[in-house]
């Protein structure tokens, strides 16, 4: 198996047979941390659909790898993204990382009405790197894409599916949708207003546990449990 993944992003596509000298961080990473050394596999990712399988020729001061072959992969079906409450401190961060994880195309912070975060600018910086780390270490050729935060109507007005995450709804159901919207509310919940705008939206309401879940927690359930049961019915 492979010893280490590494993200170059913005780099030129590699061909089989290409020999590649990787610097700064990514090589220090690998040779310093993962240990990485002569022989060792590797894979390479650029985050837009690029895996390549590699081997390390030399991990002294520098990484230098051989491209052994190169694939396109393409992006997980269905596609779905995560709309919700951006939680307290480094927990927006822990949901962005565990939804990297369980195969999220993207997530993004909305306003709610019991909403009490609105991340900034360095909260959302840290986010993208968070989910750049996230995306590597789970093996994904595609990075999680962190949108801005948005209005609650805005997230109802998107394409594909929409499903108003409710512990008092019934159970998630898949619907063979390609893409699929989950709205995660605060942990003050959602207000009869925004019940009823999803609801005149033509949002389902779904249920994704036996349990009440801190956002960090239920917005990767949720995508995790819909994606499971999605393939299962294909």
């Amino acid at each position: 198996m492979p010893r280490h993944t590494l993200m170059l992003r913005d780099a030129p596509t590699p061909a089989a047979g290409d020999r590649l000298t990787i610097t700064g961080d990514e090589a220090k990473h690998a040779i310093r941390v993962k240990r990485v050394r002569a022989g060792d596999s590797l894979t390479i990712l650029d985050g837009e659909g690029l895996l390549a399988h590699a081997h390390a020729e030399d991990a002294r001061r520098d990484l230098v790898v051989v491209i052994d072959r190169v694939e396109r992969v393409e992006p997980t079906s269905p596609r779905i993204e995560v709309f919700a409450a951006a939680p307290k401190g480094q927990r927006f961060e822990q949901m962005v990382d565990s939804c990297a994880q369980v195969g999220a195309h993207g997530v993004v912070p909305i306003e709610t009405d019991f909403g009490v975060v609105e991340p900034g600018a360095n909260k959302m910086q840290r986010a993208h790197r968070v989910a750049e780390e996230a995306s590597k270490q789970s093996g994904r050729a595609w990075l999680l894409c962190v949108g801005e935060q948005i209005a609650f109507d805005e997230a109802l007005a998107g394409e594909g599916v929409r499903v108003l995450c409710d512990a008092d709804a019934p159970p998630y159901r898949p619907s063979g949708a390609e893409e699929i919207r989950l709205l995660v509310g605060p942990e003050g919940g959602w207000s009869p207003a925004e019940r009823e705008r999803a609801e005149a939206a033509g949002a389902m309401r779904a249920s994704f546990g036996v349990h009440t879940m801190r956002i960090e927690v239920a917005a990767p359930s949720a995508c995790a449990i819909a994606l499971h049961l999605e393939h299962a019915q294909r």
